[in-house]
């Protein structure tokens, strides 16, 4: 591509270097400028001018000697040129006349106009526009109207180009800096021509925007060839035919380390003198090639060597020679060189070296084996590892195949078609083998992987082999103990009994059977030690292995000789029942193992009684698996768990059904909260004595996708038992609390109102996320109140009642829930540190005069005033509710009667109402 475009163009224009790096781009580059620019049929006046005068304001201009050079080449003096660029107001000043002029065309061009009559004013029209596209838009409106399609096109081709040819200069402002050295001599014919021209097409200019709106040069301008010369990346030095330093630019002054002065009293001995080979030993005189080409005044080839700078820093250049000939004269005058600093990429194949020594030195010391082959699956490169295995040298093993080397030709053939398979499919191939080598038996482990070179054309392949002989007879040894010790394998270690996988085969086996045989019938027992991690917890692990031991030895009485007990794991137990007749045979079974249960077992000196669960599942229900069998059975089992422990249960098929519901329930609410399928409602809570929203209770909803609002008594139950509480918990929260400060925020009047969210058992051991729904949201902590159930805090009083010792420090109320409907202790009720009281709904609703509740409810209000507690009612439907609850003195409602729970928007609608009113009811200044 750079040969293409040296012979294009004559020279490689500095514009196209940022993209050396990249060929793709380079070609990408050359081929838009050359079917916008180059290739575009426009006149080539019309061209250069609007790329000179609209680069010239470029804040990187570049390359406008050469468009100045072009314009003249076209018939532009150069007086003409510098009033184009000097007249910089020109085309925004007189815009409507040249478009006044366009207008006046009745009829389409045909081609572009080449008169001076329309071409000054379309071109006019055209740096206008380039310069003010917003206001100038109604010329290029002109113009797509006078213009052909072809024309318009070819047109918007070269604005394309200008803008791209704008941007990359912006992107790259070291251009700007850049003159390219076969452009010097139009550059001085310039400026002799028009020496005003030297303001504008400075080679090295950088422009910056002046408060007036004109473009002034920021640096120094050059004005002499030898600036040109000095703005060449490339050192040069031009030596006399005697050998003397006629001339050197400033970039081979740098890489040498001399002034100008210092290097014209030099000659090419001194350089010469200075000039070390790649070895590091001095160049010889036939090897430097300004030298020989003094004598043989023919083009030396570039050579690399390296120069002892004066300071004693060493700099590597690639040295390039060419005779200068005197086309007068007919003769040789001098030499001229051009030197390329090519330091880094030295250094970098200096890393590149010592990298390829690290690799080297690593493979050799490594254990692992270690070669690379060509495509002709020759060795090229082997590390001292699979020398010593092959009992050959490394000079040895190159250039030789793997049926020179190995002794069995099949073994020789089959790595080979390996190594030709990674190498045309280019994929990494890891395999493991075994092998007979001097008569031992080895196994290895391999990976064989592509070498590609720069392109990414793949040349070879590099093999790594590891010796896991040792791993794989280890794997053998534990094998045979394995097969040795099955029988314990399948055999619980403390009770002796079979385990999980023995019965699962036992069953397995049943389950075969009495499909094959429809009147045998078999039962599965699933039980389970209600108390067995207290016992852990209170008397040791030790003693609740005893009691594994001895509850096992009990079980074992009650089963025959035929069936299997087992131990599945913890304190889970199975029993497999052979040839049973029906369900009571299963059920005598599981009374006999209860009974024998009720009996206390002896435990570090204490009796400690052990209540079991226990689940059936018969073979009647028809099963294809086992694991159906067993995991009905502990379905069972777990229903007896709820139902009250100490008892069994036989499933049925509603047990199923309830399990699966429960599994699409907890998978839904799993869904739901990456969905964002949960909606906070609010249901407000009003001062019984004015009527007026005194707060909020936060209660969850969820939009279920198919089955519609589902309440939270649908799905609490499911999200305590798994554990999803805690993040639900800590959603609504975290909403509640944002909700109502952005209320606080809206409604000025409204600060004091208050936020309840209820708070669940497994949300109460987790006090921190409290602190950080209250930091999220900005809320002032005693606008938030948690409601807590008598359940949550008589699980743990100690420990409830420091934490809301604790919540009262932070200044969060919290209220007792439901009140009256747990089992509550009036003795550790008032230690805790309660606002207040919420009667259950289920004794308002019946209140009514001679409602059989009307004393508890009196009662309680009198209780929770004597503790200092407030109290709210829940469940306010009727008016005559209202008067009965007021008259005892309780504070606060809830229910239907006032508002059902709502979204978001409608409480803010309460809340704006009473706002307003209380704004209008607000006494006016006397």
């Amino acid at each position: 591509m750079r040969v293409q475009l040296e012979l294009r163009l004559g020279y490689f224009p500095a514009l196209f270097e940022p993209a050396l790096a990249s060929p793709d781009v380079l070609e990408s580059l050359w081929n838009h400028a050359r079917a916008a620019y180059l290739d575009n049929p426009l006149p080539p006046r019309f061209k250069e001018a609007v790329l000179l005068v609209i680069m010239r304001r470029c804040p990187a201009p570049y390359g406008l000697v050469g468009h100045a050079a072009a314009l003249v080449r076209h018939g532009m003096t150069a007086s003409e040129v510098f009033a184009l660029l000097d007249d910089t107001a020109a085309p925004r000043r007189e815009f409507e006349r040249h478009l006044e002029v366009l207008r006046r065309c009745t009829e389409s061009w045909t081609q572009w106009p080449t008169t001076s009559a329309l071409a000054e004013p379309a071109l006019a029209v055209t740096l206008a526009y380039m310069l003010e596209p917003v206001e100038c838009d109604a010329g290029r409106a002109e113009l797509a109207r006078l213009l052909p399609a072809e024309l318009y096109s070819r047109w918007s081709a070269l604005l394309a180009y200008v803008w791209a040819r704008w941007q990359w200069c912006a992107a790259y402002p070291e251009l700007a800096n850049r003159t390219e050295a076969a452009l010097a001599e139009s550059w001085a014919q310039l400026l002799a021509d028009e020496p005003r021209l030297a303001d504008h097409l400075s080679p090295a200019e950088v422009v910056a925007e002046t408060p007036a709106g004109r473009r002034a040069s920021t640096q120094p301008q050059p004005s002499s060839l030898s600036q040109i010369i000095d703005a060449v990346p490339t050192g040069i030095v031009q030596l006399s035919i005697d050998g003397a330093i006629l001339m050197t630019n400033a970039p081979a002054q740098r890489m040498f380390g001399l002034s100008a002065d210092e290097f014209s009293r030099l000659t090419v001995s001194d350089l010469e003198g200075a000039a070390i080979l790649e070895d590091g030993t001095p160049c010889p005189s036939e090897s430097y090639p300004l030298t020989r080409c003094l004598r043989t005044l023919e083009p030396q080839q570039p050579a690399t060597l390296g120069v002892v700078r004066k300071d004693g820093q060493l700099v590597w250049a690639t040295f390039t020679a060419l005779p200068l000939l005197d086309p007068a004269a007919q003769e040789t005058t001098g030499v001229m060189v051009t030197i390329v600093d090519v330091s880094e990429r030295k250094l970098a194949e200096r890393a590149l070296r010592e990298s390829e020594s690290k690799y080297r030195l690593l493979a050799d010391a490594s254990d692992v084996y270690v070669f690379c082959l060509d495509r002709e699956c020759r060795i090229t490169r082997a590390n001292a590892q699979l020398t010593r295995m092959l009992r050959a040298p490394t000079e040895g093993l190159l250039g030789k195949r793997m049926h020179e080397l190995l002794a069995s030709e099949e073994m020789a053939a089959a790595q080979e078609a390996r190594y030709l398979h990674v190498m045309e499919t280019g994929a990494n191939l890891d395999f493991e083998e075994m092998i007979e080598w001097d008569g031992q038996t080895l196994w290895f482990a391999s990976t064989i992987a592509p070498l590609r070179d720069h392109d990414g054309g793949v040349i070879g392949a590099q093999v790594v082999a590891r010796d896991v002989t040792s791993k794989r007879r280890a794997e053998i040894a534990l094998r045979d103990r394995e097969e040795r010790s099955r029988h314990e394998a399948l055999h619980d270690p403390l009770t002796r009994l079979p385990n999980r996988l023995l019965f699962m085969d036992r069953l397995e086996m049943e389950v075969i059977h009495c499909k094959q045989d429809g009147e045998s019938m078999f039962a599965v027992l699933c039980l389970d030690l209600d108390r067995f991690k207290n016992i852990n917890d209170s008397l040791g692990h030790s003693a609740g292995d005893r009691l594994l031991v001895e509850f096992g030895r009990r079980l074992q009485e009650c089963i025959g000789p035929e069936d299997t007990l087992a131990r599945l794991g913890g304190d889970e137990f199975a029993v497999l029942l052979k040839n049973i007749h029906d369900a009571s045979d299963a059920i005598r079974v599981a009374d006999r193992v209860l009974n024998l249960l009720k009996q206390p077992f002896a435990l570090r000196g204490q009796d400690v009684y052990v209540p079991t669960s226990v689940g059936i599942a018969l073979s009647a229900t028809g099963y294809d698996r086992p694991e159906d069998a067993l995991r009905d059975a502990d379905t069972a089992m777990f229903r007896a768990k709820r139902r009250g422990k100490g008892r069994y249960e036989l499933f049925d098929a509603a047990m199923h059904a309830e399990a699966v519901a429960l599994l699409t329930l907890e998978n839904d609410l799993r869904r739901a909260i990456e969905r964002a399928e949960f909606e906070v409602y609010y249901q407000p809570v009003i001062a019984l004595e004015t009527r007026r929203v005194t707060g909020f209770e936060a209660l969850l909803r969820w939009n279920h996708p198919t089955r519609g609002v589902v309440l939270p008594g649908d799905f609490i139950g499911c999200a305590e038992e798994t554990g999803l509480i805690v993040p639900i918990g800590e959603w609504v929260l975290r909403e509640a609390c944002i909700q109502m400060q952005f209320w606080h925020t809206a409604y000025p009047p409204s600060q004091d109102m208050t936020i309840s969210v209820n708070l669940s058992g497994k949300q109460f051991s987790h006090p921190a996320l409290i602190s950080k729904a209250l930091r999220d949201s900005s809320l002032v902590p005693s606008s938030l109140k948690l409601e807590i159930t008598e359940s949550v805090i008589m699980e743990d009083p100690q420990a409830a009642s420091k934490l809301l010792e604790q919540l009262q420090r932070q200044q969060v109320q919290s209220y007792v829930d439901d009140f009256g409907t747990g089992y509550s202790s009036l003795s550790y009720l008032h230690r805790f540190p309660m606002s207040a009281l919420k009667i259950d709904k289920s004794f308002v609703t019946n209140i009514g005069p001679s409602g059989e509740n009307a004393e508890i409810v009196r009662t309680i209000v009198t209780l929770a005033h004597n503790l200092g507690m407030r109290v709210i009612a829940e469940g306010v439907e009727t008016a005559g509710q209202l008067e009965l609850l007021r008259g005892m003195g309780c504070e606060f409602g809830q229910g239907f009667y006032f508002s059902r729970p709502v979204v978001a928007a409608a409480a803010e609608a309460m809340i704006a109402r009473q706002c307003l009113m209380a704004v209008t009811q607000r006494p006016s200044p006397a």
